[in-house]
């Protein structure tokens, strides 16, 4: 029986593929299977869209995580749908602050 529980992960780029095979290494050197109490058993799981990640990176993804679905491309046909994500837009994202600046 599956594990009610999951890490999941979004791919939607080969340029991505070191940091998402790091992320399902890391998860599974830092977490003891069995799990040790008061851990839960858990899957990990990759999103990726076959879109635009190449099949090799795909088959790699598939030895490093437990699960790998493949899901649509979401595209944004006009300005109104990004709109409507509001401050999750990235046009609204403001700069880090810089390190020598102060926070008040």
């Amino acid at each position: 029986m599956a594990s009610p529980y999951a890490f999941v992960t979004l791919l939607t780029s080969d340029s991505y593929l070191p940091g998402a095979l790091t992320l399902a290494a890391a998860l599974k050197d830092v977490h003891p299977s069995p799990p040790l109490p008061p851990e839960v058993d858990f899957q990990t799981v990759c999103l990726v869209t076959p879109e635009t990640v190449d099949i090799a990176s795909i088959k790699l993804l598939r030895k490093a995580f437990d699960v790998v679905v493949g899901v649509e491309v979401i595209e944004v046909v006009n300005e109104r749908g990004l709109q409507l994500l509001g401050e999750c837009h990235p046009s609204k994202w403001s700069s880090p602050p810089s390190p020598t600046s102060t926070i008040p």
